[in-house]
C-alpha cells in the first residue's frame, strides 16, 4: 500500500481580468456637414489597411465634396500613435477615420 501525504497542497489562483475603465478622452462631437472639410486617415500599418482606406476615400469623394485627404500611419499596430501624429491630424483635419485591417 502506498501512503498518501496528509500535508495540504497550496494553489495560487490568479484572476487575469481587470475592472472596466472610464474613458479619459470623450468622443468628439460629430460634424453636421462634411462638404469642404479635410479628411484624415490614421492607419495602424496592418496589411490591407491602406487598401481599405483608399476605397473609403473613393466612396466618400463620390458622395461628398471634401477638400483634402491626409494619410498618416503608426509604426506598428501594437503601440499607440505618436503624439506628433495625433497633433498633426488634429491641426490639419476636420475629421479622422482610424481603422485596422488584415
Amino acid at each position: 500500500m502506498t501512503s498518501i501525504a496528509s500535508e495540504p497542497i497550496m494553489v495560487t489562483l490568479l484572476d487575469p481580468t481587470s475592472p472596466p475603465r472610464k474613458l479619459s478622452n470623450p468622443l468628439a462631437i460629430g460634424l453636421d456637414e462634411i462638404k469642404g472639410k479635410n479628411l484624415g486617415f490614421l492607419w495602424n500599418n496592418k496589411p490591407n489597411g491602406d487598401k481599405l482606406f483608399r476605397k473609403l476615400e473613393s466612396l466618400i469623394k463620390e458622395r461628398y465634396d471634401i477638400n483634402q485627404v491626409i494619410y498618416k500611419h503608426k509604426s506598428t499596430a501594437s503601440i499607440p500613435a505618436d503624439s506628433e501624429i495625433i497633433e498633426e491630424l488634429a491641426k490639419q483635419c476636420d475629421m479622422v477615420i482610424v481603422g485596422l485591417a488584415d
